[in-house]
């Protein structure tokens, strides 16, 4: 089984990701870097301290590694803010049949079985399965039904008063905006999340490729949970529309940092933040398994920005991000620490 690791820029990460895939994954595996403009230096030594991964690059790799250096030694804004859609849906058609997709600031906290895991998606025809809900109870909502020691069924329960919401059936959304009925479309966006998971989890390749056929260039993930819908209630896919998740979460993710400040009324500046810690990594002073199986703690994170003047209003600027960031995520359910 393929497992592919999207990947950009935080190769302390990258590295805690690779480490847990080895210490805890079983079965035969080959592990695809999908990079988008990680500065060659850093990925040259994850190659020398994993040297069975196989790194591929995004086509716009050049123009984004050539972006972070202005970035960084002349202070150039980055606005390089697409997202290679055509490069991941070559490689995951270039893929295994099922795989496994994990992005470079998720890391395993558990055994799994690949061969077995793969074996349970073909007999039950799942198209897509978990490794990770972050502790939020909308994500895997539904009907549970163990298939064996490792895997359990999700039987899906969308209300149709959500899919009516959701896709703005005869304008409903849009009209219920203009009134101010809603303002927030996440409660009836967020139960179609059993059917899509942007990453830490198993999906079948044709799966996968239907969502993610004629995307943009932008992450709109709508789009995605339109067209798994499209998928579920299609008649020609009624025995390719099982979803599943592993009985235990196996899989965690950070929400210390990110590859860019997604907020502009904040100011954080996550490019310098992600320079100072890959530059510890790559000199051997950040160990990328601190924390672990949680996250790393942010103290020794932030002790690595003290080699810069501007240190102290940085950590208060990146504290302040944290707290916004994570706030986000429980609003919409999730265990954030």
């Amino acid at each position: 089984m393929d497992i592919l690791i999207k990947s950009f820029n935080r190769p302390y990460y990258l590295d805690r990701c690779l480490r847990s895939i080895y210490e805890h994954i079983a079965g035969d595996f080959v592990i695809k870097i999908l990079d988008d403009g990680t500065p060659p230096a850093y990925l040259t030594r994850i190659q020398q301290l994993y040297p069975q991964v196989k790194v591929l690059h995004s086509p716009q790799y050049e123009t984004k590694v050539a972006a972070i250096a202005a970035n960084i030694t002349e202070g150039v804004p980055y606005k390089q803010k697409k997202i290679p859609t055509d490069f991941w849906v070559k490689a995951v058609a270039d893929s295994s049949d099922y795989f496994l997709l994990l992005e470079d600031d998720i890391w395993l906290t558990g055994k799994v079985e690949i061969t077995a895991v793969e074996q349970a998606m073909r007999n039950e025809h799942m198209a897509l399965l978990r490794l990770s809900w972050q502790g939020n109870p909308a994500l895997i909502e539904g009907a549970h039904k163990v298939v064996d020691e490792q895997v359990e069924e999700i039987i899906p329960q969308i209300s149709r008063w959500r899919k009516f919401i959701f896709t703005n059936q005869l304008k409903s959304r849009s009209l219920g905006y203009r009134l101010g009925f809603f303002r927030n479309i996440m409660p009836y966006q967020l139960p179609i999340y059993v059917l899509y998971a942007v990453a830490s989890a198993f999906f079948s390749k044709e799966y996968w490729l239907h969502l993610w056929q004629g995307a943009g260039e932008q992450v709109l993930e709508e789009y995605q949970l339109r067209k798994a819908l499209n998928w579920y209630h299609h008649p020609h896919n009624h025995m390719h529309s099982r979803y599943a998740k592993l009985r235990t979460e196996k899989a965690e993710t950070s929400y210390l940092t990110s590859t860019n400040n997604n907020y502009t009324d904040l100011k954080c500046d996550m490019m310098l933040i992600n320079h100072l810690l890959n530059q510890a990594w790559l000199k051997g002073e950040l160990n990328s398994i601190e924390g672990w199986p949680k996250d790393f703690s942010l103290p020794y994170l932030m002790q690595f920005l003290s080699v810069i003047p501007q240190a102290e209003e940085l950590k208060v600027e990146w504290h302040d991000w944290i707290s916004r960031f994570k706030d986000d995520y429980r609003k919409l359910g999730c265990i954030v620490d």
